[in-house]
């Protein structure tokens, strides 16, 4: 089965996908997609790895679940079009392995009931995941969920929207304190030389 690349949805996440991203943008975002789609217009830079199946396919070959990165290396990903028909693997356990802790994690899915995921996928699209599936999914890993305020309530209406976007944030590690250890005072001990004072 070939992936889709959801081409007609391109316009709608350039206006999506840098609301979500915020004001407070990381140095560079890992954008992981379908080697069919065209690339959301982002300021930001960027890496690309494009996937067909279960696998990246550029600029390199892997599983998408076994990606060859170090974990907590990257400060944000852009996740595409990963939870449709063809896809066999889930990348999102990988992702938060990668992902640097307080780092940016969004999600960009077709919504299952929109005319335009039925004109790529056909039939199929009922396999896409909705509004609530697409947060049961995150809610399953430790993350910090957040709705972008444009699509907080138009995802909840089915077909309203074609696109879903759903941002988190993977928790920071808190930082590691060690208590002070005072030891106790020791008076010092031996003879102290005696001083005679006069008085005037």
């Amino acid at each position: 089965m070939s992936i889709a690349g959801f081409t007609s949805l391109q316009t709608v996440e350039n206006a999506l996908v840098p609301a979500a991203l915020g004001e407070s943008l990381p140095e560079w975002l890992l954008e992981i997609a379908p080697v069919s789609a065209p690339s959301p217009a982002l300021t930001l830079r960027r890496s690309r790895l494009l996937f067909d199946g279960s696998s990246a396919c550029w600029p390199f070959r892997c599983r998408l679940d076994a990606l060859p990165m170090d974990s907590d290396s990257v400060p944000a990903v852009l996740l595409r079009h990963v939870w449709q028909p063809g896809v066999l693997a889930d990348p999102l356990d990988e992702v938060l392995r990668i992902l640097k802790p307080g780092g940016l994690l969004v999600s960009v899915s077709a919504n299952p009931w929109h005319h335009r995921a039925w004109r790529e996928l056909g039939r199929s699209a009922l396999r896409l995941p909705s509004w609530p599936h697409l947060q049961v999914l995150h809610a399953r890993h430790a993350l910090q969920l957040t709705v972008p305020s444009a699509g907080q309530w138009r995802g909840m209406v089915p077909g309203l929207t074609p696109v879903l976007v759903l941002v988190a944030r993977k928790p920071r590690r808190p930082a590691r304190v060690q208590p002070l250890r005072f030891r106790r005072p020791q008076l010092a001990t031996g003879s102290a030389p005696v001083s005679l004072c006069r008085a005037a």
